[in-house]
């Protein structure tokens, strides 16, 4: 069963499903670094040339060739905008929404030319998209880690939560 890692661009949820699937002794996938490299090309150029609700029916088809696996998999922050990546994670019984303060998510996204829903967007306008998403995130979240505190203490928190549950 796989534990995946949801919520916004910027949260941290790379860095973080790196170090879990360490602890954890499993497999670590990326979702958007999967299609890049199954593409050949940046998830920026596949939006600029496929559009988005093609890149979103690449990462359903990731997902759920995956879901299934003993694998810690760092979702994209748009991945709840496809109602079958949905459905697909609210099956998933344990799906860690990694969320921190907005301004922090605005600060490290910000000028990212590799995002592609935030590049030359407001301020605003990036933080109406949060706000729309969040509410699907807290839906299907098992638990809610703040990346505002360290990776060690992130990872602590998931595993207790984790091992309390078996």
């Amino acid at each position: 069963m796989a534990i995946t890692l949801i919520g916004f661009m910027g949260a941290g949820k790379s860095t973080l499903g790196r170090q879990l699937a360490a602890e954890l002794s499993l497999p670590f996938l990326d979702i958007d670094t999967y299609i890049a490299e199954q593409e050949g090309r940046a998830i920026s150029e596949i939006f600029a040339d496929e559009g988005e609700s093609y890149f979103r029916s690449l990462e359903c088809a990731a997902l759920k060739k995956f879901i299934t696996e003993d694998v810690v998999i760092a979702t994209g922050g748009g991945i709840i905008e496809n109602p079958n990546n949905y459905l697909l994670l609210n099956k998933n019984l344990i799906n860690i929404w990694v969320d921190t303060n907005f301004n922090t998510l605005y600060n490290r996204i910000v000028g990212d030319k590799t995002r592609p829903n935030a590049v030359d967007q407001s301020y605003s306008s990036i933080k109406e998209l949060y706000n729309s998403r969040c509410s699907r995130y807290n839906e299907i979240a098992f638990i809610r880690v703040n990346s505002e505190e360290s990776i060690d203490t992130c990872i602590t928190f998931i595993k207790n939560r984790i091992l309390a549950e078996e």
